[in-house]
């Protein structure tokens, strides 16, 4: 997926808010209701029947997680499901007690859904999960909040949801134990979400929500690079360049914190904040750092489909880019990191022109691939990309 197509992807999607609206004030802000309408490509995101699609989806059936303030009975057992009707009936079961069932991992489900996915993966350098929420009309959810950014995307039925009107605090990843208070609204917004319409809500928001009829949501999850992430990054460069910092430091951390000799470790500390205040001063140094992190992240994602083995490649074979398949291209002197989801291919920076080419164009054949290298380097450039699932046959 090439970055441009990634840009248009969201702007459709997110009309008519713009995406340099979404990007820079939304994901910046608080809670934000957007509109839509059921006749729009929202409302098809899981095809034109998701409760079908989510009831064929009995594979799933262990990594089901359920919720409600107001069950009217113990939760059924998922175990032993043994075909797509046990799956429904247990379904069933859950929704006759009042609890929503949420459905994890539905990108192999859906390839509008999964395509959605990545191209935000492609525009935030972030993993982007899905999720779907079915409950039937009565049921309630307890007052929770979420440790990434969420968009709810109303597919079927009305949902009424609960926010808190206070800030959220954006919480880290690890999670405290919530107390009372910080699980109490206030007096919150009202919203209710309509097929097609969309809730944005920043991770740590509280929220809860009711249901007056069957209701079907997906929640697009994600977490925007936080300026943590930004000052980790910059620290994992340096330390790859600066070996003290790899250093054992804390060999005798439990003897230390147990008699109070922690203050020794203070030096340490001080003194690298310092070298990262003047690398991060020093002209390129960030630019370095953020490529570097960036090509981590995206070998981090879920990898590619690999080709089953096929006929061999040729001179003449037409390629395309595979559906899920983008990369970040990042260099030094010597060699190129070709970074995609699922691992890393280091190049020597003689087949950059091929490279830049074959990552760029959505269909050529391999002899036509330009720069100053042999038929040879051709074949086993493109065979490289190919077997990495980077590239397919048209």
């Amino acid at each position: 997926m090439l970055f441009e197509d990634a840009r248009q992807a969201w702007a459709r999607f997110l009309a008519p808010t713009s995406l340099d609206e979404f990007l820079d004030q939304m994901l910046r802000g608080g809670f934000r209701k957007l509109p839509g309408t059921e006749a729009g490509p929202r409302a098809q995101l899981l095809g034109p029947d998701p409760e079908a699609l989510l009831g064929e989806a009995h594979a799933l059936a262990t990594r089901l997680t359920f919720h409600s303030a107001n069950p009217s009975g113990a939760a059924p057992s998922l175990q032993g499901v043994t075909d797509a009707a046990d799956f429904r009936a247990r379904i069933a079961e859950f929704h006759a007690r009042n609890y929503s069932v949420r459905f994890p991992e539905l990108r192999p489900l859906s390839a509008p859904l999964d395509q959605l996915a990545r191209a935000l993966e492609v525009l935030l350098l972030q993993p982007v999960t899905t999720s779907a929420f079915w409950s039937r009309g009565g049921m309630r959810a307890p007052v929770h909040f979420d440790d990434h950014d969420l968009l709810v995307v109303q597919l079927r039925g009305r949902k009424r949801w609960y926010v808190t009107q206070r800030a959220s605090e954006l919480p880290n990843v690890w999670k405290g134990i919530p107390t009372e208070d910080t699980l109490r609204l206030g007096e919150p917004a009202v919203l209710d979400l309509l097929p097609g319409e969309m809730l944005y809500l920043p991770r740590g928001t509280l929220h809860t929500v009711d249901s007056d009829t069957a209701s079907l949501h997906v929640a697009i999850g994600f977490t925007p690079v936080t300026v943590r992430e930004l000052v980790l990054a910059a620290l994992d460069h340096l330390s790859d360049m600066q070996p003290r910092l790899r250093a054992t430091a804390g060999q005798r951390l439990g003897f230390q914190l147990q008699f109070h000799g922690e203050e020794q470790l203070a030096p340490l500390v001080v003194d690298a904040v310092e070298q990262l205040r003047a690398a991060a001063r020093t002209p390129g140094f960030l630019t370095s750092a953020l490529q570097r992190r960036a090509s981590r992240a995206v070998s981090g994602l879920a990898p590619l489909v690999a080709p089953a083995a096929g006929a061999g490649l040729g001179l003449d074979s037409e390629l395309v880019q595979a559906p899920a398949a983008f990369c970040h291209l990042s260099a030094n002197a010597e060699k190129i990191d070709f970074s995609y989801p699922g691992g890393h291919v280091y190049l020597h920076r003689g087949v950059e022109a091929s490279l830049v080419f074959m990552v760029n164009t959505p269909r050529f054949r391999v002899r036509d691939v330009p720069g100053t290298i042999g038929d040879d380097v051709r074949l086993s450039l493109a065979t490289t990309l190919v077997q990495a699932g980077y590239l397919k046959y048209a």
